[in-house]
């Protein structure tokens, strides 16, 4: 029981997190865009830096890595949810990968370009917004109706393993306390 509660809190505490920092990001993007005549370069291409950030961790969450292998191994008839899944994700880092080239593009071609750009920036992030829904609302309430209790305890274990290896990393990049 405590297994299963530690893997619903984890996954919890890992959407939310994912949440607010696509909401930290969608607010910068606002920012920089306020007036399309005179923005700022660097800051756009700072934003497109933290977008790819943010994919990267989005796409190292504990759903990615361990939720949807589990539940696709365990059955069949979500196939289709995953496959929307997957369709959006791959939707959002075509997106991604296309704003360095749009970047350069919005340098030559001035304010047509730069909504273009604004645009595939706040598209990238609703979509992801509408994945993580999905997640939490189709997704995660499968979890306990088509993985056994084993399963789920092999999830916390992962989970865990996981969480720890996070801290040594953490604790090994911090310089040694000097105590002189």
């Amino acid at each position: 029981m405590l297994t299963a509660t530690y893997s619903i809190v984890a996954i919890s505490a890992e959407q939310n997190n994912a949440r607010k920092i696509l909401a930290k990001l969608q607010q910068s993007i606002s920012a920089i865009w306020k007036n399309l005549q005179e923005i700022d370069f660097a800051s756009v291409e700072s934003a497109v830096h933290k977008l790819t950030q943010f994919d990267q961790f989005f796409r190292s969450r504990k759903v990615e890595r361990y939720v949807i292998p589990a539940i696709r191994n365990a059955t069949r008839e979500v196939d289709s949810l995953l496959a929307e899944l997957e369709s959006l994700s791959a939707f959002c880092l075509r997106i991604l990968q296309s704003l360095p080239q749009q970047v350069r593009h919005v340098l030559d071609q001035g304010v047509m370009k730069r909504k273009e750009l604004r645009r595939a920036m706040e598209l990238y992030c609703s979509n992801l917004l509408l994945r993580l829904a999905k997640e939490e609302e189709e997704l995660l309430p499968l979890v306990h109706r088509v993985l056994s209790g084993d399963e789920i305890f092999e999830l916390a274990a992962k989970f865990l393993s996981d969480d720890s290896k996070k801290h040594e990393e953490r604790q090994s990049a911090m310089p040694p306390l000097q105590l002189t």
